[in-house]
């Protein structure tokens, strides 16, 4: 990271950081998409069953990931105010913060997960593939964690690249893995669904290895000494909660309404089931896009504030929502004119491509409506502005969307489509509240 004087230097550095951000969002993103690929040619049923283990797992997931990115914003204002000496103490905060989380997510998985899948009134065979799918997902828990605390010093360092050669990683990792344990290639049992958590689970152990060794190996890491263990501080790990368990929190109380979405389609056909879900994972895959533009901004945004350049914030603001404006453009005519043939890599059923079809066309408002509001949460973070984004989020989540699909399901025609038109709403709604915030935040500099 660097001052920049001009347009040029601006868009070069962000493109610099945000490209490889975007590549190893769209690896991070691949790890559910070739599960669920995977598995809807494998058997429509157990892709059903996924369905309803990832509706479960997704929001805890994103919850913990959410508390650990604190870390970038708190090394970003470590570095624009030139305390170096005080990144590795907090790095160590973020590890043993992702241990406690572990066991937490441990505890709903074993305890939480069977007790709700039980009450679904799923069909038995989708019930025991989602069961055992998060079993297996379960064990990849720990490594999932240290490794995005990992992956979250690289980017706050600026080593963007060295976090995308990493998740570049991901994709053949968990393609092969998953194919032997679904498929029973290569004298390994056929498991179906369930061997998706599991290649999963074994795809990310591989990762954490290969990028603890980068960390010890990289010359621009291994500046700050981290094999020497720091102790545990009370008031790091405190700060550390403090600022990321709002931003956590947000992505919780987005992603829950969808896994929610999800839970409430189990009272329609499996095939409506899995056609959601398909439609769903290729919607999560192209958020990538927009959640790379919030993740470089978080780490821009909380530099140059630490730097105390409010004038450069404002500039790469607008740079890089303009940036995601265009990027929706493109992603929009390609899911319009392609969503036939996307639908078909789910499934080879003609009613399942045929109903996955009208899905993606609803999401593509999402597209439009996730490059409004994104960008606007990273901008916050990198202010380390969480706690009001947070309850903006929740009245924006859970204040529209919900009752307005409920209402759109009970009151007319559209059956399952009235819940993606709720999450559309919120989506908008959340971008709304989240641009009055930053409005205030920057009146506030300014004054």
């Amino acid at each position: 990271m660097h001052q920049t004087h001009n347009l040029q230097q601006r868009m070069r550095l962000f493109i610099s950081i945000f490209l490889p951000i975007l590549i190893y969002q769209l690896a991070n993103f691949s790890a559910s998409f070739v599960d669920t690929t995977m598995t809807g040619q494998y058997n429509t049923l157990h892709l059903a069953g996924v369905s309803m283990a990832t509706s479960l797992w997704i929001p805890f997931f994103d919850l913990l990931i959410g508390i650990v990115s604190a870390l970038v914003p708190i090394i970003g204002h470590h570095l624009g105010q030139g305390k170096k000496e005080k990144i590795a103490s907090d790095f160590y905060q973020f590890i043993y913060l992702s241990l406690g989380l572990s066991l937490i997510l441990f505890a709903l998985v074993f305890m939480g997960a069977p007790l709700v899948l039980a009450h679904l009134g799923l069909e038995p065979l989708v019930e025991g593939v989602a069961k055992n799918y998060l079993w297996y997902l379960a064990l990849g828990i720990i490594p999932l964690l240290l490794f995005s605390t990992i992956r979250s010093l690289f980017d706050a360092l600026g080593l963007t690249k060295l976090s995308m050669y990493l998740m570049l990683l991901l994709l053949p990792l968990n393609g092969t893995f998953n194919y032997a344990l679904i498929y029973g290639a290569f004298g390994f049992p056929e498991m179906g669904g369930a061997g998706a958590g599991l290649g999963t689970s074994l795809a990310y152990w591989g990762l954490l290895l290969i990028s603890l060794l980068v960390a010890a190996k990289h010359p621009k890491v291994r500046a700050y000494e981290l094999w020497k263990i720091r102790p545990l501080d009370k008031k790091g790990l405190i700060d550390g909660i403090r600022l990321g368990l709002p931003i956590g929190g947000t992505f919780f109380a987005e992603v829950v309404i969808f896994s929610v979405v999800g839970l409430v389609m189990a009272k329609f056909s499996s095939l409506i089931i899995a056609s959601h879900q398909a439609a769903m994972n290729f919607s999560n895959l192209m958020y990538a896009f927009p959640m790379s533009i919030s993740t470089s901004m978080s780490i821009i945004v909380s530099y140059e504030i630490g730097a105390n350049r409010p004038d450069d914030v404002k500039k790469f603001c607008k740079l890089g929502r303009l940036t995601a404006l265009g990027i929706a453009g493109f992603t929009f005519l390609f899911l319009y004119i392609l969503r036939d043939r996307v639908a078909a890599l789910y499934g080879s059923d003609s009613e399942f491509i045929r109903m996955t079809s009208v899905f993606l066309t609803y999401s593509l408002f999402f597209q439009l409506a996730d490059t409004f509001a994104a960008p606007l949460q990273g901008i916050l973070r990198g202010y380390k502005d969480t706690q009001v984004p947070f309850y903006l989020g929740l009245i924006a989540y859970w204040g529209v969307s919900l009752p307005l699909g409920l209402f759109l399901d009970y009151y007319t025609s559209l059956g399952p489509y009235g819940y993606w038109i709720g999450l559309i709403a919120s989506l908008v709604t959340s971008g709304i509240l989240f641009q009055w915030r930053l409005n205030r935040l920057a009146k506030n500099i300014t004054n």
